[in-house]
């Protein structure tokens, strides 16, 4: 256990010059990503479908060639036509794939952030296990140094069996957080090297993230709602509907035809143009109707996902001004403790008991891991504040 401390120690010692930042991490997270990568393609693929339906039907061609009768007399004729729909559907199609192109945008862009926030949500959990593991390991060392100590004294008759147990006891509690911490930062730190691509990574110099001063509710509302794909979704989304019900109505307009068409046979060439009109009375019926249904449906459903968004943020940031008035209480708290060198130095010049000791260490020791938690804590909530930035 000694040498696992002493090697804690010294890597520790070393992280201040091999730090590692959060975006570099997220850098390769993305560069790596199976996920992303996937993705790219699907949406490239869904905007080349978005294309498909804004262009003229395919023209048809059409060869008839009749003959027979008492005078062998012999007809052929050749009609070439082209149908199309009337001219403002066209108009609302094109405006229908710019908007369905930019819609599968957002949603690429969905995913990335998501995937983003939840790296970037490891890294802040491998940071604060990381300052735990440091904070227990000098935990461990304080609790072995006490022990030998006490022991001696206990050999020679200077300590109690009583005072003995109780360091005893503190040791066996912090060589036990120490393993369980040493267990899920391993178990974190081996999900993000999966996310990053590479085989085995502690990812030690990594630091939390810098987060500047919370701005203004109002300003970061702003910011929160303009880039949230959610709601950017749902606005394209509303956009497309809306513009459905104007090609709907375009299409309830009546189809044309128009060709060329050419009859040579026993009594002469004739040739000319062909034009035809279809009017659809029944099979384009209640579309309208149904398309101005699907758009007060996504409207309403913008509405909703807004509030909520609005409501998560205000969650968010009242937790982070709560959080970040802790931080500075607890920073407070612990300058007006006793540290731990005066503790120890209390005790070995009797002072203070081993009772005594062990419960102001105690109230130390909780006070300080509760400031980890806080510094955890106030990261987790910013980085899901400030998730349109990344």
């Amino acid at each position: 256990m000694k040498c696992i401390l002493i090697f804690a120690a010294a890597l520790f010692a070393g992280t201040a010059y091999g730090q590692r930042s959060v975006d570099d991490v997220l850098r390769e997270v993305e560069a790596a990503s199976k996920e992303l990568k996937a993705q790219r393609e699907l949406t490239a693929a869904q905007k080349m479908e978005a294309q498909t339906g804004k262009y003229l039907a395919n023209p048809s061609v059409e060869f008839e060639s009749l003959w027979g009768g008492a005078e062998r007399i012999r007809n052929s004729e050749l009609t070439v036509m082209q149908a199309f729909d009337f001219p403002s559907a066209y108009a609302s199609r094109n405006k229908i794939a710019k908007l369905r192109s930019s819609y599968y945008d957002t949603e690429g862009a969905a995913l990335r952030q998501q995937l983003l926030l939840d790296a970037k949500t490891l890294c802040i959990q491998i940071v604060h296990l990381n300052r735990m593991k440091e904070f227990l390991s000098e935990r461990v060392v304080n609790a072995e140094r006490l022990d030998s100590a006490y022991r001696r004294k206990f050999a020679i008759g200077e300590a109690n069996i009583l005072e003995c147990n109780k360091i005893g006891v503190e040791l066996i509690s912090a060589k036990t957080e120490y393993n369980l911490n040493e267990a899920e930062l391993l178990a974190k730190c081996q999900q993000l090297a999966t996310l990053t691509g590479t085989e085995s990574d502690r990812f030690s110099g990594l630091v939390y993230p810098t987060v500047e001063s919370l701005p203004a509710f109002e300003q970061l509302s702003a910011l929160y709602m303009e880039q949230n794909p959610q709601v950017q979704s749902l606005q394209q989304q509303v956009s497309v509907d809306k513009q459905s019900v104007s090609l709907n109505r375009s299409l309830s307009l009546p189809k044309f035809e128009m060709g060329y068409r050419h009859d040579f046979g026993g009594e002469g060439r004739f040739k000319g143009f062909k034009v035809g009109m279809s009017i659809p009375l029944f099979e384009n019926k209640n579309k309208v109707k149904a398309a101005r249904a699907q758009a007060a449906s996504s409207s309403a459903q913008l509405e909703s996902v807004r509030l909520n968004a609005a409501s998560e943020l205000r969650q968010l940031y009242d937790q982070a001004v709560t959080l970040r008035e802790s931080m500075r209480s607890m920073e407070s708290v612990l300058q007006a403790q006793n540290n731990l060198s005066m503790l120890n130095k209390a005790l070995d010049a009797g002072q203070i008991t081993v009772i005594e000791y062990i419960t102001e260490i105690g109230v130390l020791y909780q006070s300080r891991q509760m400031q980890l938690q806080l510094e955890r804590d106030y990261n987790l909530i910013t980085a899901q504040l400030f998730r349109f930035e990344l």
